[in-house]
């Protein structure tokens, strides 16, 4: 559930600065095909790009609970684990992470996001339903490529639906000319297959019900395809009486809900009709969107590498310790396991666990900055926020605070050894961080 939750927020964060680019730059260049794809793919993108470098958010918890396992019986190839909590040290914070305050927050908010979820796909699926009802109504004519126009008593005057068209009440207001011109208004609409960018941002909304730039995005969605239609339908009857039109057609869908509405206060129809009148021509403001798009592929470069900086790992790095070592027990994080008892333990292991031979070479695996050196412990930082803290071995008696990479720092004792990796404060596998397997 948590990885759910911090997924879906990352996909909210990315979408959020695609739609601020949007709405910065590509919005006022009015090209609007390019436009249209840019707002299709941040949809998809959003979703996609979190899987860069995802570890991010799944070790966003710092410093997890440590939990001492005192026994392990392998029961029909389930890990049976004993917890001696007696021995389980634990900050302030950790408490938190680990107590049933949290448990239940996290519960809780999951089942408000799958509700918003339900509740968005329960009112988009009505909608289609009830769309697709209107096919029952008369059928008023057939235009070319199969395109059927219905007639319903809606407070509209017409939209298309695929290859459907909807004409409302108030279309008996028009004149013919004016009719032929919304229907070549609703042809190109069903030509460009527009349906599908409603559908996509519908359901797009439905997974970002809480977003506040979804609602943004839909309105720019809306537009943009509007202003493709517009830009066609307009060039046979002159794009100034086109505009008239739009602007007659506004007011009438207004004239009753100004305030609840406010479509036309808000500027929509004053950009769908600016829309109409930029005197760039394609080229121009195609230059001007493909000159452009360097500047949000610099703006994500430097959003990974800033991301990566949290959980940039060196898996490269040799163990610091000489000879071949044997894994004992992984690095893990919320295992829930069920004891024998009938207890269940939820156990987090942050350390990885490994035998190697007696009297081997330990050395220091970077330029390293000695945090804390015991008997048999030393922690040890690089300067780009790199901890690692070995443990189980003799550590020789040193002075200096730093040393250098390759320096030997102890001897093995043949007993179990472990090694614990921190990238700025969060836990990390220390596979990721050196290679086992030399």
């Amino acid at each position: 559930m948590v990885q759910v939750l911090k997924y879906t927020l990352e996909a909210g964060l990315i979408f959020c600065i695609f739609q601020f680019f949007f709405n910065q730059v590509y919005c006022s260049l009015c090209y609007n095909k390019w436009n249209r794809i840019f707002l299709i793919f941040s949809c998809f993108a959003s979703y996609l790009l979190p899987f860069i470098q995802i570890e991010y958010f799944e070790n966003g918890v710092v410093n997890l609970p440590k939990f001492e396992i005192v026994n392990i019986v392998n029961n029909g190839g389930v890990d049976v684990i004993t917890v001696n909590k007696e021995k389980t040290f634990r900050t302030m914070a950790e408490n938190f992470f680990d107590s049933k305050f949290f448990d239940i927050s996290v519960e809780i908010l999951f089942a408000v996001y799958v509700a918003g979820v339900f509740i968005k796909l329960l009112a988009f699926f009505l909608s289609l339903k009830k769309t697709l009802k209107l096919k029952r109504n008369p059928l008023i004519t057939t235009l070319d490529n199969n395109i059927k126009v219905f007639e319903t008593k809606l407070n509209t005057v017409a939209f298309s639906f695929f290859k459907n068209i909807f004409l409302g009440v108030k279309a008996k207001q028009l004149s013919k000319e004016e009719i032929s011109v919304v229907f070549e208004h609703e042809k190109q609409h069903i030509s460009g297959k527009h349906t599908l960018d409603l559908i996509c941002f519908s359901l797009f909304s439905a997974l970002q019900w809480f977003n506040p730039a979804v609602k943004k995005a839909k309105e720019n969605s809306r537009l943009v395809c509007e202003n493709i239609a517009d830009n066609t339908a307009g060039k046979d009857g002159g794009m100034t009486q086109y505009s008239m039109l739009i602007l007659k057609l506004g007011i009438s869908n207004n004239a009753k809900q100004t305030k609840k509405n406010k479509d036309f206060k808000q500027g929509f129809l004053v950009r769908r009709i600016a829309g109409l009148f930029n005197m760039d021509s394609d080229k121009v403001r195609k230059i001007r969107f493909i000159s452009s798009l360097p500047v949000i592929l610099t703006f994500f470069i430097a959003y990974v590498m800033i991301k990566g900086m949290f959980l940039k790992t060196n898996s490269g790095l040799e163990m610091p310790v000489q000879g071949k070592v044997k894994i004992t027990s992984e690095f893990f994080e919320d295992k829930i396991y069920s004891a024998s008892d009938g207890n269940i333990f939820k156990v987090r292991h942050l350390q990885t666990d490994f035998y190697t031979l007696k009297n081997q070479n330990v050395y220091s695996p970077f330029d390293a900055k000695v945090l804390k050196k015991e008997k048999n412990l030393i922690s040890l930082k690089d300067s780009c926020g790199l901890t690692v803290v070995l443990g189980g071995f003799d550590v020789f008696d040193f002075q200096p605070d730093s040393i250098p990479k390759g320096v030997i720092i102890g001897k093995t004792t043949g007993e179990l050894m472990f090694i614990k990796t921190y990238k700025n404060s969060l836990a990390v596998d220390p596979k990721k961080i050196f290679n086992f397997d030399k």
